[in-house]
């Protein structure tokens, strides 16, 4: 919709802000892992986890929580399974373990196919040699710029949309004279404390106002399920998550699948991960349904 509106208004070529937030640490995620490690110094402490109600005021349901399950629900310790403050993909580890949650609705023949494979551990066996010897912020930049700014945010979210309407986008936090600057600086010029973009916004602070150069980072927070379920829902949401659609896509438990869409179709989605786990799994579904069903019968054809 946005580039359809960067058409109607007769323009061909915009100016974007991709990468801003990945060359000068931008992210939540950068600040969660600070937070994260600085908790793990001292694991037993009931102060140092309530700094996370300050990363998200926008989740009331977090500011209502307590040190212990705050402490939990991001891995503040040091005790993790995967490596605790070692483990190279640390900045990453919760995001991970909440997408995660997508493998409990898989079919037993997916299961089986998949086996002993873990995403995660693939991901770290591509990281460069010299990698354990980085900053740790430069670690999270590093993999955030790798494995999600090229095919997710520039791709799917960005040149698809764009060019789906005939505009041309043009990115100068991704100037290349720009990126090596930044990734020469401190970490402290990037994120200073818990202030994200900090010598962008020094830089900025004469030419943008205050109330804008000056307010924290706030994420653009779609719906997730619920703008696919419930009062006025689409009727191809159920038809492709219905028994019949699941089974014969076979990737999913059609089972568990269908009480997951009854728990967010009834406002019951406990958060993150039922959400990401309903948003993948029909997005999934009408994938298959598009191109795989699609190729299937173009073979029978054939």
């Amino acid at each position: 919709r946005l580039a359809g509106l960067v058409r109607e208004s007769g323009l061909k070529v915009a100016l974007t802000g991709e990468g801003a937030d990945e060359v000068f640490a931008g992210y939540d995620i950068f600040k969660e892992a600070r937070v994260r490690r600085f908790c793990a110094r001292q694991p037993g402490s009931r102060i140092r986890p309530h700094l996370f109600r300050k990363l998200y005021p926008y989740l009331p349901g977090l500011q209502r929580q307590s040190a212990e399950y705050l402490a939990a629900f991001f891995g503040a310790g040091n005790d993790a399974p995967e490596g605790g403050i070692d483990d190279p993909l640390f900045s990453h580890r919760p995001r991970l373990r909440g997408t995660a949650a997508a493998k409990l609705f898989f079919s037993r023949d997916l299961k089986d196919t998949l086996g002993s494979y873990d995403a995660a551990e693939e991901m770290a066996g591509l990281l460069p040699q010299a990698f354990a010897r980085w900053h740790p912020l430069h670690q999270a930049q590093y993999l955030e710029s790798r494995f999600l700014l090229p095919g997710y945010i520039l791709s799917s979210q960005g040149d698809r949309m764009a060019m789906a309407h005939g505009v041309e986008t043009r990115f100068p936090f991704l100037d290349h004279r720009v990126v090596e600057f930044a990734a020469a600086l401190a970490p402290e010029m990037k994120l200073k404390g818990l202030a994200e973009k900090h010598i962008l916004r020094v830089a900025m602070k004469d030419m943008l106002p205050s109330q804008i150069g000056s307010r924290p980072k706030q994420p653009y927070r779609a719906p997730d399920s619920r703008a696919f379920t419930g009062k006025g829902a689409l009727g191809y949401v159920a038809k492709a998550l219905g028994a019949e659609r699941l089974e014969a896509t076979g990737l999913f438990d059609p089972k568990a699948t269908m009480a997951l869409h009854d728990k967010c179709a009834s406002g019951r989605a406990a958060g993150f991960r039922d959400n990401a786990a309903f948003v993948g799994i029909l997005s999934t579904q009408l994938w298959m349904e598009t191109f795989a069903a699609a190729n299937t019968a173009t073979a029978r054809a054939a």
